[in-house]
């Protein structure tokens, strides 16, 4: 932690020396009417056509000559599913943005980015929204019911390039406009993390419990959980669906009597730390042999928030921790611009380095579709769709070494991963043990069938709106 503290003071003092671009609040369709986007800087009029010389092609909607504007689109702060992700992910691609409108921009274009809140249950107004505004692509997005509007979002009035952070429905995975830097969650995904809690605690892997939130998309997000794990050893004896507002208090008085041993968790973790809570309320002396908590848990907040209770909890990642950023210099150059865009305010966490990922996919998808770097280089002819298809060609990624090799176009992700346990309020490495290395066998993925097909289920989730 003590490298980190001397990259924030060093992230401050530049930018003492350097004008920060301030960003927007976040857009709720409906709620209010969308503020006007603050661009980057003013932008000069278009010149007046001179008789006798060319008229210039038409700029793709969502561009100028001199801007390219982009949405992100996540679930403002929800205690009940989320913690808070939306801020870290808005700020990761405003810091992505930063480091290109002060270098080489993308397309010879500064970026705008807007803020655009979908609040859980209001996707489908923020995709409308989206589509009816002045964006030419979505970037870094992180919404739980990402399906709402998908088919407005294909829709030939639409079209947009897609780049999320993160993908909790398959169908919006294999759309054919969306691209994730490492999809995790596909139809092929990562569990290495279950083969690792297999082999070192073996006993309590096979008496294992979840709890489903009972929004639709988190429900088959779970069951994909549940699917790959089993298929690296695991055996599931307790997945309850718990109603969003419950109190845990019947959840843990179950789970008790389950003679649960072990405790995946793939939702917030700031409901984990109620559930926690409310355990120790109801038995004092129990506890789990081990805790695995999604990315969610990998937040300083929620390390703050959960206390003594997260002393043991683990959690995995598909790239380095923050804690060894030193030895990557993407992950270094992600914290840095974190830090010169928004200071003490900065939020880094495993959803905001997945939207920084995105942004480097989307930033490498428009590089190809306008040929930079050769002699075809033609930044006038830049469209949504060109970018598209230039996303369907990027099989061999790993988002300038932030991640291991992906395949974005296929949605097949890395197999790398690094477990991290949190001791005295400090996540340590647990495995692989070396610092710098994430373990990348290929072993480490499995291939979903059973759960592959079922958002055919009828969503009947009604908001509470």
């Amino acid at each position: 932690m003590g490298f980190y503290t001397k990259l924030i003071r060093l992230a401050i003092a530049l930018a003492i020396v350097t004008m920060v671009t301030a960003c927007s609040d976040p857009v709720i369709p409906l709620v209010a009417p969308p503020p006007e986007p603050t661009p980057v800087q003013t932008l000069s009029t278009a010149p007046e056509p001179v008789p006798g010389e060319e008229a210039s092609e038409p700029q793709e909607r969502g561009t100028t000559e001199t801007t390219i504007r982009i949405a992100v689109i996540a679930d403002g702060p929800n205690e009940s599913l989320n913690d808070g992700e939306s801020i870290s992910v808005w700020q990761s691609v405003e810091a992505w943005a930063e480091s290109l409108n002060r270098s080489t921009k993308l397309a010879g274009r500064e970026i705008i980015v807007e803020r655009v809140d979908s609040a859980i249950f209001r996707h489908v107004e923020a995709i409308d929204f989206v589509c009816e505004g002045d964006f030419f692509a979505i970037v870094g997005s992180f919404a739980v019911n990402d399906a709402d509007g998908l088919e407005r979002l294909l829709s030939q009035d639409c079209s947009l390039p897609d780049f999320p952070a993160n993908v909790f429905s398959l169908k919006r995975l294999y759309s054919g406009l969306t691209f994730q830097s490492n999809p995790t969650g596909a139809i092929t995904t990562n569990a290495g993390w279950a083969t690792y809690f297999v082999e070192t605690a073996q006993a309590s892997s096979q008496k294992a419990a979840t709890l489903l939130p009972e929004l639709t998309s988190t429900v088959l997000a779970g069951e994909r959980l549940i699917e790959s794990a089993t298929a690296k050893g695991f055996k599931f004896i307790h997945s309850p669906i718990y109603e969003i507002e419950s109190d845990f208090s019947k959840e843990t008085e179950n789970l008790i009597q389950s003679n649960s041993q072990s405790l995946v968790w793939g939702n917030s973790g700031s409901q984990l730390t109620r559930f926690l809570t409310t355990v120790i309320e109801n038995d004092p002396e129990f506890s789990f042999e081990f805790i695995s908590c999604g990315q969610s848990c990998y937040n300083s907040d929620w390390v703050q928030e959960v206390g003594s209770l997260g002393q043991g909890i683990s959690t995995w990642l598909p790239h380095l921790p923050i804690e060894e950023a030193e030895l990557n210099d993407e992950l270094l150059r992600y914290l840095f611009f974190m830090n010169l865009t928004h200071g003490t305010d900065a939020k880094p966490t495993a959803a905001g380095i997945a939207a920084w990922s995105s942004a480097l996919l989307f930033e490498e998808a428009v590089s190809r579709a306008v040929g930079i770097g050769s002699a075809a280089y033609r930044p006038e002819s830049l469209t949504r769709q060109s970018v598209i298809e230039a996303a369907k060609s990027i099989t061999f990624w790993d988002a300038a070494g932030l991640h291991g090799i992906s395949n974005p176009a296929e949605g097949i992700p890395s197999p790398c991963f690094v477990i991290m346990t949190l001791n005295d309020g400090l996540w340590e490495r647990t495995f692989p043990p070396r610092p710098g290395e994430l373990n990348c066998e290929d072993e480490n993925l499995a291939v979903l069938e059973a759960t592959a097909d079922l958002e055919t289920i009828e969503d009947n989730t009604l908001s509470p709106e």
